[in-house]
């Protein structure tokens, strides 16, 4: 793309040059005084004239800038854990120009066995706490059916207790018994008292609820499980550290890790999306006000047979130094 500088030079001389005659003209008839100008002279002047009324033909400007071709999706950087226990490439499984998809392992580094080895105790510390619910609920249902029996029994003999206790009493006004034959029966009263008491008081702990309405017990053992879970969660996010992973559909451009190495800031390689090419073009800050979005562009190089049309998708707004040389 070449702006179209001979015809700006062209345009500045024919405007020159008409400047200059017209000067020309006016001094011949101011000069002569008297003298009576020809009808040929005023047919030139009305049609220049009525040529300076019509609309003048649109410039052509063509703006040249340099450029890069970059995928679609331009160069992604696929990073990857830092950090002093961030392990060390141990395994690379791809090579630069390999096509990846999203979420394909790229390299694996040496502190996968521990993480799954800790990722493999987390899962059986939940399985042992789901169990354990399991069974927690069972027993307090169990124990709630116990609990209910055993107060309706201790009921019963409270009753029977007192039962006897008035029937003694009774024999007892009878002038039958003295009250030293009482003492058993009041006993057998006081003791089945104290029981059913105990029992009410055990059936009452094991109904309690939480603010939710859970039992107590079984809240207890919904939370361990929780924070196993939880450690499990844990478990896992420490073993997906352990391998790089595609971010997206794309080719591998350039493989920036080594087996053996941490993975840097530079991060483990580059991908990105190559089935889809754009070109970011550098465009001067005197030419960015010509360029609109679907503006025709024709894209040349030497390592194109032809030249490729196009059209602007996206203008920047932010300005900063050219970062593409001529010699790229």
């Amino acid at each position: 793309m070449k702006g179209d500088i001979g015809s700006d030079a062209m345009a500045g001389k024919r405007r020159r040059r008409s400047r200059w005659g017209i000067g020309f003209l006016l001094a011949i008839v101011v000069g002569a005084g008297g003298y009576t100008v020809g009808l040929p002279y005023l047919r030139n002047l009305e049609a220049k004239r009525i040529a300076a009324t019509l609309p003048a033909a649109p410039v052509v400007r063509h703006i040249a800038a340099l450029g890069e071709v970059l995928p679609v999706s331009d160069r992604v950087t696929v990073a990857g854990p830092t950090g002093s226990g961030a392990g060390r490439i141990s395994e690379i499984r791809v090579a630069e120009g390999d096509a990846v998809i999203k979420g394909q392992v790229l390299a694996v580094l040496d502190t996968e066995p521990l993480a799954r080895a800790e990722l493999a105790q987390a899962e059986a510390n939940e399985a042992v706490k789901r169990v354990a619910l399991v069974a927690r609920v069972a027993d307090l249902d169990t124990t709630e059916r116990q609990l209910s029996a055993q107060v309706d029994q201790l009921r019963v003999a409270l009753e029977k207790a007192e039962v006897e206790l008035d029937r003694m009493t009774q024999l007892r006004d009878s002038g039958l018994y003295e009250d030293a034959a009482l003492v058993d029966r009041r006993l057998d009263v006081q003791s089945a008292t104290f029981n059913l008491n105990n029992t009410e008081i055990q059936q009452e702990r094991n109904r309690m609820r939480d603010t939710q309405g859970i039992r107590i017990d079984e809240a207890s053992a919904r939370a361990e499980l929780e924070a196993a879970i939880a450690a499990r969660s844990k478990a896992e996010a420490d073993y997906a550290k352990t391998s790089v992973l595609a971010p997206i559909d794309g080719r591998i451009l350039a493989l920036l890790g080594r087996i053996g190495q941490q993975i840097g800031e530079a991060g483990f390689a580059e991908l990105g999306d190559t089935t889809q090419m754009v070109v970011r073009a550098e465009v001067y800050e005197t030419d960015i006000a010509d360029v609109s979005v679907g503006q025709a562009v024709a894209v040349t190089s030497r390592a194109l047979k032809e030249a490729l049309s196009g059209q602007v998708s996206r203008l920047g707004v932010r300005i900063s130094e050219q970062s593409i040389l001529s010699t790229d």
